[in-house]
């Protein structure tokens, strides 16, 4: 039996008071406001993480009570929201901005700042996910495919039911140095995450480094990387045809294979090629190729870049599953926008602060993580009168150590899932003459 040394216990609200220190330094003068506006603008931060990040009760109604009460015992004399609507109220008026402004200073702390830079760029792996909404006449006119055209055009009721799924789409970039994540963006089930993605480079930081997989691709879509100033990694499949065996030796300084990016299309149109570094690295115990338009990277560099990218999938994985959150309860496309934001922050929130208590060598359990938050919630909120240590909950949340295990833990049950098809490798075809000296042309 562990021993807990009985002076470390505190009561919840003083580890919650802890845990909020931070949210309680965020700037947030500089918010213009409603004449009429009462409402406490970091109790209305700390109240919307407590229902939205770490609380997994059925209801709104039943989270936002819980986190209300505990934001009162927390910060003791200030104006709360009355009810769940009137807090959505206030997140529709300045969520946006408080999110921004909570997600600037988290960053900025000292303990994550150190790790912003990743081979001297800030660096972003990059995914997109898709989580159900309600089936209410809003979502459906703001997510669903349907919304965009006329029944008539759908060749089958079958499509139609397809097309009618509500769900919104959320493209996301992680840090890479510190699993933040720092920008995202939110559209229906029929965007691509391709134009999500394009349509927030604005909010990327300056010299920008994008790890993305094989779904990333095509000759427009680096152009505008290219041209904003970011610099991508992304998988190579066989859904790539490359041009070879260039002669630019002593023009190019490139750690890989040097390659253009050049279809027929933007030939005949007459643009230049896109000039990248192949690479075959091994990610694991896969062989993967990688391009980047980056071309002093080397084959290390690229392999941990891509290596790390496997934390985005991860991420979203704990929202969806350890925190139940693969089907959002509100009922308009706008509530649904703040839910799925709020709810990443909160997540991020928990995830880094168990982290931070794991011992060396062992690995964190996202769902205990979450357990240890909820429970703390919970045990503000309805006045519990035993105390705790939540850096030692923190340290037990650990994945069980299963290196002895004979038996396979794959399920045999049916239905399988279904099996994706086979990246493969990218074609690289040999560039004749006339070519070779139109690149050159068109890239002077």
């Amino acid at each position: 039996m562990s021993h807990q040394d009985k002076g470390a216990l505190r009561t919840p609200v003083a580890e919650l008071k802890e845990l909020s220190a931070p949210i309680l330094d965020v700037d947030i003068g500089g918010i213009s406001r409603h004449g009429n506006a009462v409402l406490d603008l970091t109790g209305v931060m700390i109240t919307t993480l407590l229902t939205f990040g770490w609380n997994r009760q059925q209801t709104l109604g039943g989270r936002f009570d819980d986190a209300k009460t505990a934001t009162k015992r927390s910060l003791g004399s200030v104006v709360l929201a009355g009810s769940f609507q009137a807090l959505m109220v206030a997140l529709r008026g300045c969520g946006d901005l408080l999110g921004s402004l909570l997600s600037d200073h988290l960053v900025s702390l000292p303990s994550q700042s150190k790790d912003w830079l990743l081979y001297g760029r800030p660096t972003f792996a990059v995914d997109g996910s898709q989580f159900a909404v309600p089936r209410t006449s809003k979502n459906l006119a703001a997510f669903a495919a349907a919304s965009r055209k006329a029944k008539s055009n759908y060749k089958n009721a079958s499509d139609y039911a397809k097309a009618k799924t509500t769900q919104i789409a959320v493209s996301l970039c992680v840090h890479l140095g510190t699993g933040f994540p720092a920008f995202w963006n939110f559209g229906g089930s029929a965007d691509s995450e391709r134009g999500l993605l394009l349509s927030m480079l604005d909010r990327l930081p300056e010299n920008a480094r994008l790890v993305m997989d094989a779904y990333y691709f095509g000759f427009d879509f680096w152009n505008h990387l290219i041209d904003s100033g970011v610099t991508f990694v992304v998988r190579a499949g066989k859904n790539i045809d490359l041009l070879g065996q260039l002669s630019m030796k002593g023009k190019v300084k490139c750690r890989g294979m040097l390659v253009l990016y050049w279809p027929q299309n933007a030939i005949d149109a007459g643009h230049p090629p896109i000039v990248l570094s192949l690479v075959s690295v091994m990610v694991g115990r896969k062989k993967m190729f990688l391009l980047t338009n980056e071309l002093t990277l080397s084959e290390e560099q690229m392999s941990d870049l891509y290596a790390r990218r496997w934390g985005v999938e991860v991420f979203f994985r704990t929202v969806k599953q350890s925190c139940e959150r693969s089907k959002l309860l509100s009922r308009t496309p706008e509530n649904a926008r703040q839910e799925i934001q709020w709810t990443l922050l909160g997540v991020w929130i928990a995830m880094t602060q168990g982290a931070r208590s794991i011992p060396a060598g062992r690995r964190m359990s996202p769902v205990r993580v979450m357990r240890v938050f909820e429970k703390l919630v919970l045990a503000v909120s309805r006045l519990s009168a035993k105390k705790l240590n939540l850096q030692n909950a923190l340290s037990l949340c650990v994945i069980a150590d299963e290196s002895s295990r004979t038996s396979e833990k794959n399920s045999k049950d049916y239905p399988r899932k279904k099996r994706k098809r086979q990246t493969g490798e990218p074609t690289v075809a040999p560039i004749c003459d006339e070519l070779q000296s139109l690149a050159k042309t068109r890239l002077a």
